[in-house]
């Protein structure tokens, strides 16, 4: 039963840190595209095309 809790209980962290990296990632490509991030959105860049 052990294994089991903590099996979910790693991959939730694991989850977690792939997403905040990720997300960190998005925010500096925004910041040296010129934008800044609102809400999780990139603002204040023109999009290519």
């Amino acid at each position: 039963m052990f294994g089991i809790l903590r099996l979910v209980i790693f991959s939730g962290g694991a989850f977690a840190a792939g997403v905040m990296y990720q997300w960190a990632g998005a925010a500096e490509a925004c910041k040296e595209a010129g934008g800044t991030m609102q809400s999780g959105i990139c603002r204040g860049v023109a999009a290519n095309g």
